[in-house]
């Protein structure tokens, strides 16, 4: 599969719904690898919901190749595919009936019926798919009146799923198209692959390890598995429906950890999830986030000034990032506190895209309801985070799930003490004296965190300046930098010897 007039990347990284079209942490982090290993070539395959996408980083030049792969937008996947299949029909008839309906079959039983199926079967299942998928032939497979019987005799004898509407079991057999859309878009050679997620991204890296016989490995922010469980959670379909897309995602992270031979979490809270979906703990080797020193420093002290107090949040106005609670926790400290001084005309700004239009309408309607128009400011994306964060006192992160949050080590890194929710690996990054952790999804908790640093409001600078020392001993660009290179070295090396060993035979 390897391109005629491309030479073979040092590394292939698969993104799913993030670099380089969109903004936000795993955007931040991919683009910082990258520029920061200017040595290392990369091909970057970018899983995107549309071929519509436009790009939001300028790729460096040791980016030999951007591969976009859109899930939604096209009628047949190998219409924006480099592979070019022909798509022909002959002999696909045969290999329908023979190969095709036996792993579609394993397929969906892995899917309803996940403690009874050997994970092997699936990923034989995988590799048919992978076959007619490069071939041309997924959407004549998917759409053909045998695998709508396989899906719908199959769904009928389970004792949940056959309370499946119609509509929902059509909507399954579509969403399959889709969420295996990458895997009509090959993966090319590459002496390391490198999932940013166990998700769908990884699928034709899966394939392609087998392929080329170079190692896989995985870096996980937030837990894919765990943030598509909140996500379905939010949507309003019936209970058998959202089991089946729980069973599937499990599916493919379960695939993507066993064909994996490293995996790297940005936190150590994420391991104990890997370890739970079947990773060895020898092969997971945690590599924190870092961010320059250079772009985040010190400009105001936190606290300083005559002003009333200044709370700051850097984050996409979106639901795992939880701003109904932070509205909330600002109608409390009006409510509950608003008698004390040092809380007397206290506003919080939040800076960050909205790329959810419905959930940023329900946060402003929120902050209307509340009477809180001058407390609560969308001030909308910044080019200038340091600027932003070095215009509050204090910095307040209410999110419901995280991985190793940019957006609190950057406002660590500015000085700036920092509340936050104890989720993902924030008390990796929060401590005391510096700062305070408050369950998630709690308001009240989060507004007595604030008000206790407000009342210390001649603490704040030096609080900020202990925290940015501990970040400066921990979570800087340099280290960051350093334990990828190593990390790639170590499989690089190792793939090297694989694929001549698999080359010779």
């Amino acid at each position: 599969m390897r391109h005629a007039t491309v030479p073979v990347s040092d590394v292939l990284l698969a993104t799913e719904g993030t670099y380089p079209y969109t903004l936000g942490g795993v955007s931040a982090w991919a683009d910082r690898l990258i520029r920061g290993l200017p040595d290392r070539t990369f091909t970057v395959y970018a899983v995107v919901a549309n071929p519509g996408a436009s790009q939001r980083y300028e790729l460096p030049t040791n980016v030999h190749r951007l591969l976009m792969v859109p899930l939604w937008g096209t009628d047949r996947h190998e219409e924006f595919s480099w592979n070019a299949p022909a798509g022909r029909l002959f002999g696909a008839r045969r290999a329908f009936r023979r190969d095709f309906l036996p792993a579609y079959e394993a397929w969906i039983t892995a899917c309803l019926r996940p403690a009874e199926t050997k994970l092997a079967d699936a990923r034989e299942a995988l590799w048919v798919f992978a076959r007619f998928a490069e071939e041309g032939l997924m959407k004549y497979a998917l759409r053909h009146p045998k695998t709508w019987e396989v899906l719908r005799a199959r769904l009928a004898e389970h004792p949940v799923f056959r309370h499946l509407n119609l509509f929902e079991a059509i909507d399954i057999g579509k969403l399959l198209y889709r969420y295996l859309a990458p895997l009509a878009f090959p993966a090319p050679e590459a002496r390391v692959y490198h999932a940013s997620a166990a998700a769908f991204c990884a699928l034709p890296l899966v394939i392609a390890k087998e392929r080329y016989g170079r190692p896989l490995l995985i870096t996980e922010h937030g837990v894919y598995y765990r943030e598509r469980l909140l996500n379905l959670a939010r949507i309003e379909r019936a209970a058998p429906y959202r089991y089946f897309l729980s069973s599937l995602y499990s599916l493919v992270v379960r695939l993507a950890y066993q064909a994996a031979d490293s995996v790297a979490p940005v936190a150590r809270f994420n391991a104990v999830w890997e370890e739970r979906l079947g990773v060895p703990r020898e092969k997971i080797h945690p590599i924190p986030n870092g961010v320059d020193p250079r772009a985040f420093h010190i400009v105001r002290e936190a606290g300083s000034g005559d002003e009333p107090l200044r709370l700051v949040m850097v984050a996409r106005i979106d639901p795992l990032k939880d701003i109904h609670t932070a509205i909330r926790a600002m109608r409390s400290l009006r409510d509950v506190y608003g008698n004390r001084p040092e809380l007397e005309g206290v506003t919080l700004t939040i800076y960050g895209p909205a790329p959810d239009p419905a959930y940023e309408a329900s946060c402003r309607d929120l902050v209307r309801q509340y009477g809180l128009e001058q407390m609560v400011h969308f001030a909308g994306p910044t080019d200038d985070v340091n600027q932003a964060l070095n215009s509050g006192d204090l910095a307040v992160m209410s999110s419901s799930s995280e991985g190793f949050p940019y957006a609190a080590v950057e406002a660590v890194m500015a000085g700036r003490p920092i509340v936050a929710t104890d989720v993902g690996g924030m008390r990796e990054i929060v401590r005391h004296p510096y700062g305070m952790l408050v369950p998630p999804r709690r308001p009240r908790d989060l507004a007595d965190a604030i008000a206790r640093f407000a009342a210390m409001r001649d603490r704040l600078a030096e609080l900020g300046r202990i925290g940015r020392d501990r970040m400066l001993a921990e979570y800087t660009l340099e280290r960051f930098v350093a334990r990828y290179r190593a990390w790639y070295d170590d499989w690089t090396d190792e793939g090297d010897r694989t694929h001549e060993r698999k080359v010779s035979v």
